[in-house]
């Protein structure tokens, strides 16, 4: 009797966590504890100067991104440093269920004539151990909202779905 009661209280977890995980599309692409919670690094390069590219990042966040769930929250301009980075920049997502919030960070340089972005999302909520796919799909959605073109690369959690398993 206490196994199936158990067995009965996981699976109501699971499927809760289901419903209220990640809503489609770019949800293929889920991470369970790379950071020692639910994470995504991506770099992204595109063809435009970073200033161009950063504007259009923190613009996107100040408008909501695509889904009107992301929120800006701050930047700074690193080039009077002479660091590696041209601009940081950070934000948050909030879940399509308004319940978790993820936060977004972004470092911006120059590589000759292209834009490398380096792009990480982390869950917030302690526990998050596997994130069926949002930390990707948090970065994802609001680069394809930019309207530039990219490639993508990635660094580490949030693994592409292999082909041989589909």
């Amino acid at each position: 009797m206490v196994l199936s009661k158990r067995f009965l209280f996981v699976t109501l977890v699971c499927g809760l966590g289901l419903v209220l995980s990640c809503q489609p599309p770019d949800c293929d692409r889920p991470d369970c504890g790379t950071c020692g919670n639910a994470c995504c690094t991506l770099e992204l390069v595109f063809t435009a100067p970073s200033e161009k590219v950063f504007d259009a990042y923190v613009d996107g966040l100040k408008r909501g991104g695509d889904d009107g769930r992301y929120t800006f929250i701050g930047s700074d301009d690193l080039r009077k440093y002479k660091v590696k980075a041209d601009f940081i920049l950070q934000g948050w997502h909030r879940t399509q269920e308004h319940h978790y919030n993820d936060t977004l960070n972004f470092a911006f340089s120059t590589m000759d004539s292209f834009c490398l972005v380096k792009a990480f999302s982390i869950s917030q909520i302690a526990g998050a151990f596997c994130d069926a796919g949002q930390n990707y799909k948090n970065l994802i959605g609001l680069t394809k909202n930019l309207g530039m073109d990219f490639t993508q690369h990635t660094v580490s959690g949030c693994p592409p779905p292999n082909p041989l398993f589909k």
